[in-house]
């Protein structure tokens, strides 16, 4: 005979084998039963594009592939993690579609971090590489853009830099070691192009062969500067860049060379700027641009006394004079060789005088050029390092 409470006991054991068998059906559910493995995936973490020649509005896709599965096979392997391929269409998508034919491996494209463009494609626009970098969900906004100076992008992507294992790697860190910002040249492109009186530009790198050496090796140019219909008009050199990041206010530092009895050599910590415009009638502004910093001398080749105040002064005021001249033929190219606004002036106008750029945004690229930009320079030299003069200097 059954106790009283042995049909709750068979209740409560059913009930426990229903709650069992849900748990386990949703823990298979809950797997990730749509991912790709390791072993199936192959990661383009650098690309290039170029027109390819021959053909009529052709792009040839260059991609550096990264192979996770040589990651284990020992720091003694001497097999690249990488490898390079291409294929060429008609159209950016289709490029990288027909190059995934012939790979076994489904291709990543949302490590991407760089893209260099050939110089002949630069200039002839790059419209539709914008367009497909802001449709294609796989593409990241935050991948830097080079252009590739006097060369292709396969050229570039070519070179097989000794101190990065993914050579395509190189130009952020190269970049970077240089005092430059990294991972946002395509978002500042765009925010540019689309800004008010802004015109774009793009980091440069250049392949160049070191003196004495056989063996090519990558450089950080400057920087290139874009039209309004996306074309590639002209370059800054690495010295203009900077000194137009220091207007622009982006500068971190700036490495700064004068003559005076001689050489010396210094870095400007702190490069500040501040900009004034006054607007003189409907088609002519005024633009005066104040510039700061503090000098550390690194070199002293002159035969200046530092620790006599007379010729600190001297060398300051030569800093000075340099610095201006530099300024005066940045400002110059930009507005009589490429009659575009790469400075950030448009926007400044914007702030301050909103009304006036209102009423004449339109006609700006006009009112640019034929602006009066004035330059005024306060360097101080804080630091002269370990000797106050040369050692050259008795």
């Amino acid at each position: 005979m059954e106790s009283p409470g042995s049909g709750g006991r068979l209740v409560m054991k059913g009930s426990c084998k229903v709650y069992i068998s849900i748990l386990t059906l949703a823990s298979l559910l809950c797997g990730c039963w749509d991912r790709k493995e390791l072993n199936d995936q192959v990661f383009d973490l650098a690309g290039g594009i170029d027109l390819d020649e021959g053909k009529d509005k052709r792009y040839l896709a260059t991609a550096q592939l990264f192979i996770p599965s040589k990651k284990g096979e020992g720091q003694g392997s001497s097999k690249p993690s990488y490898f390079l391929e291409t294929s060429s269409g008609r159209n950016i998508y289709e490029s990288i579609e027909i190059m995934q034919r012939y790979l076994s491996r489904s291709m990543t494209r949302g490590h991407r971090r760089n893209l260099f463009i050939g110089e002949r494609l630069a200039k002839s626009g790059i419209s539709e590489i914008l367009d497909s970098y802001t449709h294609d969900p796989d593409s990241r906004l935050r991948t830097d853009i080079w252009v590739v100076k006097d060369g292709t992008a396969m050229d570039i992507m070519k070179v097989n830099y000794p101190l990065e294992e993914l050579p395509g790697m190189a130009p952020i860190k190269i970049h970077q070691a240089t005092g430059g910002i990294v991972g946002s040249s395509l978002v500042e492109y765009l925010i540019n192009s689309k800004g008010e009186g802004s015109s774009p530009t793009l980091p440069v790198m250049q392949k160049i062969f070191p003196p004495g050496l056989a063996k090519p090796m990558m450089m950080f140019y400057g920087r290139a500067i874009f039209n309004h219909d996306n074309q590639l008009v002209g370059y800054l050199d690495n010295e203009e860049a900077h000194n137009r990041d220091w207007i622009l206010g982006l500068a971190k530092y700036v490495v700064l060379t004068t003559e005076l009895q001689g050489q010396s050599s210094g870095v400007v910590f702190q490069p500040k700027r501040k900009i004034r415009i006054t607007a003189l009638d409907s088609d002519k502004i005024r633009i005066e641009i104040a510039i700061k910093g503090h000098i550390v001398i690194k070199e002293n080749n002159t035969s200046l006394v530092l620790s006599n105040y007379s010729d600190l002064m001297k060398l300051q005021e030569s800093f000075n004079q340099e610095i201006s001249k530099q300024m005066i033929r940045l400002i110059d190219k930009v507005q009589n060789t490429f009659k575009l606004d790469v400075l950030g002036i448009g926007e400044t106008l914007y702030r301050q005088h909103p009304n006036y750029w209102k009423q004449h945004k339109k006609d700006w690229d006009t009112i640019f050029v034929n602006s009066e930009l004035v330059v005024r320079t306060n360097l101080e030299i804080k630091q002269l390092g370990q000797q106050n003069s040369s050692i050259q200097v008795k």
